[in-house]
């Protein structure tokens, strides 16, 4: 069973809980994080902690904890489960609040380690469907617990196609995001990304950080029909790395196998991580 870490106590997953009043619970007041590790090092731990706080100061959450003092409290915890690979999810909550509305200052911090469990190997190898919604976030560089939107997007993509892994979002005629990963698409002769109005992926910045070595990034606003004129489109994220997407409604991209451009970000993305988790460093 996994141990947790619930607001200065470690804990049982099974006995881990907050308090019924909470702002979390009461109005899905809270942010989170997620990231795994490789090697059992946790990657880009300090960037997935930075967005965090960044994620509180956006909804004007009270999050008193230093980058260090997170980072220490997780590490414990990775330790204490002793994974092979882990999955961590770090949660701050809205606290009590006056009249279970306005929050009072007093946060509360939850680290959820649980092992790492691989996605299924037919999305890398024979490309995974995606299904377009129209969906506009609300503060979307904020990491936030409401996930409703993704929720009711996600179920409607699994309905049009069951073989759908993600929803994405689409807002006045353009691609955003994904429910839980960004998007790039491959064009011609090099990759694009949407630049703004969308969850600053982790994964994305290190995938973005191997595109312009190679100068083969463009980042603009990407176009719902060039979307699905891609050449080759990638998902990327903490969970699913880099997963390639053949299919767009109905609309079978390139061809409907991943391509060679794909392939090639998906062995350059492997070796980084590789190379992450022999090299040790946390923050």
């Amino acid at each position: 069973m996994s141990v947790f870490y619930i607001n200065g106590e470690f804990v049982d997953a099974a006995a881990a809980s907050v308090s019924a009043t909470d702002l979390a619970i009461l109005r899905g007041y809270g942010v989170f994080d997620f990231l795994r590790t490789y090697g059992g090092v946790p990657f880009q731990l300090g960037a997935h902690l930075r967005r965090l706080k960044r994620s509180a100061d956006l909804i004007e959450l009270n999050c008193p904890w230093d980058i260090e003092e997170l980072g220490a409290i997780i590490l414990e915890t990775v330790k204490r489960n002793a994974y092979p690979e882990s999955n961590i999810r770090i949660v701050v909550t809205g606290g009590e609040g006056e009249g279970g509305f306005l929050p009072r200052g007093d946060s509360r911090l939850l680290v959820m380690v649980t092992p790492w469990d691989a996605p299924p190997a037919w999305w890398y190898k024979d490309g995974a469907h995606v299904v377009t919604t129209e969906v506009r976030r609300h503060l979307p560089e904020a990491k936030t617990i409401n996930y409703i939107p993704g929720i009711t997007a996600q179920l409607t993509a699994s309905k049009r196609d069951p073989r759908a892994i993600e929803a994405i979002y689409v807002a006045d005629g353009f691609v955003s995001e994904g429910t839980r990963s960004n998007i790039f698409i491959f064009k011609e002769d090099h990759w694009i990304t949407p630049a703004e109005d969308l969850l600053l992926g982790v994964t994305r910045a290190e995938v973005i950080k191997l595109l312009e070595a190679a100068g083969l990034l463009e980042m603009r606003d990407i176009r719902l029909d060039e979307f699905r004129a891609a050449d080759e489109i990638v998902l990327t994220s903490s969970t699913k790395e880099v997963v390639p997407a053949v299919r767009v409604d109905d609309v079978t991209i390139g061809e409907g196998a991943p391509g060679v451009m794909t392939r090639r970000l998906m062995r350059q993305w492997r070796a980084m991580t590789a190379a992450y988790a022999s090299a040790g460093k946390v923050l």
